[in-house]
């Protein structure tokens, strides 16, 4: 099941074939966050934006972080919209062209590994929450770099160690499963730096300071069932799910707090590839 996240077919044609399983999981962390600071704000917030920039989007999702963003991002960039799947580029330059002002200059499926864009095209890349979906990470990244203006700077959110483990916790226990060191392993935290800076020579790690308290158990309820293994529950497992999660509120008192681990690296001056 773990390695359904990295198989470009099953991300393309099942799970972000349109945003209603990416809402499951964003829902939770819209309704019951804590931060006094919204996380898309906070994220564009954490690099310099040209007033003019040409930026690229890869692997845009529904284009949230733009329509969440207006607050911080200028209304005069040129924004090219790419995801893996047709139909998150589809719903994301809806909501862009609808929500924002931003100038769409291009919309398209691309590959991560393989961009088809010029070197030193852009002026900022955002990749975020996506580099561990990708089967070659180091290869992505390399591109970001080669497409990236000598100025540029590059975003990538990404999760670290012990994010959401009260809820990796209860998947364990009714799936038998514990899928939530992949990512991680893949391009988390910990482990993206390195990565990263094989292609940039300044890399720096921004840590986003939450928790979940969450008071509505169907809400975790969908988040687990969006996504590999509970997306497959048995009419079983599901009952079991529910049962393991009505403790677990009962026990905090009608909340599940759920830690999080969450942040992005910004990377700059990119290096030309050999």
């Amino acid at each position: 099941m773990a390695s359904q996240w990295n198989r470009q077919e099953y991300l393309r044609d099942v799970q972000y074939r349109d945003s209603s399983k990416l809402f499951a999981r964003a829902n939770l962390h819209r309704k019951h966050s804590t931060s006094s600071v919204r996380f898309i704000p906070w994220l564009a917030a954490q690099i310099d934006w040209p007033e003019h920039a040409r930026v690229l989007d890869v692997g845009c999702g529904p284009g949230w972080f733009w329509t969440q963003s207006t607050d911080v991002v200028p209304t005069a960039i040129r924004l090219t919209l790419s995801d893996l799947s047709p139909g998150m580029v589809t719903i994301a330059s809806d909501r862009v062209r609808s929500t924002t002002s931003h100038v769409i200059e291009a919309s398209l499926e691309a590959d991560a590994q393989d961009l088809p864009f010029d070197d030193q095209t852009f002026d900022v890349v955002v990749a975020n929450f996506m580099l561990y979906h990708v089967p070659e990470p180091l290869k992505a990244i390399g591109e970001f770099a080669r497409v990236l203006r000598p100025s540029g700077a590059l975003l990538t959110a990404t999760n670290g160690p012990g994010n959401l483990c009260e809820m990796n916790e209860v998947v364990k226990a009714i799936f038998g499963v514990n899928h939530s060191h992949r990512s991680i392993d893949a391009f988390g935290s910990e482990t993206g730096a390195a990565m990263l800076e094989s292609a940039f020579d300044q890399v720096a790690w921004h840590r986003y300071d939450d928790v979940i308290r969450c008071s509505d158990p169907e809400d975790v309820v969908a988040y687990i069932c969006s996504s590999p293994p509970g997306e497959n529950a048995t009419p079983e497992q599901s009952t079991e799910l529910r049962e393991e999660l009505g403790r677990r509120f009962e026990a905090g008192g009608g909340v599940m707090t759920i830690s999080k681990n969450t942040g992005t690296f910004v990377s700059s001056l990119p290096r030309a590839p050999s």
